[in-house]
């Protein structure tokens, strides 16, 4: 009688997780493939990107764009602690990739390693360069204007790391409100940013095991209606 409840018990968990991966893939995508610029929030006040020059990048194998935290809303809401701003990323590392950061406008606060900083376009290193394995963040440091920084990101990578293409899918994401757990794990563990709050090979072997069960649920690394790759 035992193999028999164990029997019921499997049937009715990959029947589930049937209907769950037909429910995901259902889901109603905002469509901004092959837009350059794109943003978190349909109303405009979280942020948003602006990708340029997409062929020569991806020829030579970097990633340049603009990234705008509007004043406005949320991320720009003063009396909400920074990491808990939804436009503040959470501090992580890089295990290949170097991040540059310049200034254009407004006031910049940042975490590298155990250090932060806050500047101005007058007083920002130019660029700021985030080496490989450093633990860093950003953040809006005066909502007076937009926060407006120019961003590169070398080496890039076909299928994985920071590319134009998981930046898309993660906006897009975020912008449809399909942003989960499950969701995040598959995102994080392609784009190779570490949280720090654990030692790294923790933290790789835990975001590995979330990614494969959201994988196994049906949330993508890529979404058509996001990914752009005529270029």
């Amino acid at each position: 009688m035992h193999w028999i409840f164990k029997y019921i018990f499997v049937l009715c968990l990959a029947l589930w997780i049937s209907y769950y991966r037909q429910w995901v893939s259902k889901l109603n995508r905002t469509r901004t493939k092959g837009l350059s610029d794109i943003s978190t929030s349909s109303l405009n006040i979280t942020d948003g990107y602006y990708f340029y020059n997409r062929s020569e990048q991806n020829q030579n194998a970097y990633l340049e764009f603009k990234h705008t935290v509007y004043k406005q809303g949320l991320c720009g809401n003063l009396e909400i602690p920074p990491l808990k701003r939804p436009c503040t990323p959470y501090v992580h590392i890089h295990p290949y990739q170097i991040e540059k950061f310049i200034l254009l406008q407004g006031q910049l606060s940042y975490q590298l390693g155990d250090k932060i900083y806050s500047c101005n376009i007058h007083t920002c290193p130019s660029p700021i360069i985030i080496p490989p394995l450093v633990p860093h963040t950003f953040w809006m440091n005066d909502n007076k204007e937009d926060l407006i920084l120019i961003v590169r990101i070398e080496p890039t990578y076909k299928t994985h790391g920071l590319r134009a293409e998981s930046f898309e899918n993660i906006v897009g994401t975020r912008r449809d409100e399909y942003m989960n757990i499950w969701q995040a794990f598959v995102f994080i563990d392609n784009i190779e940013s570490y949280p720090v709050r654990l030692p790294l090979f923790l933290t790789k072997l835990l975001i590995k095991t979330g990614s494969l069960i959201g994988q196994l649920l049906g949330y993508q690394i890529e979404y058509e209606e996001y990914t752009t790759r005529n270029f």
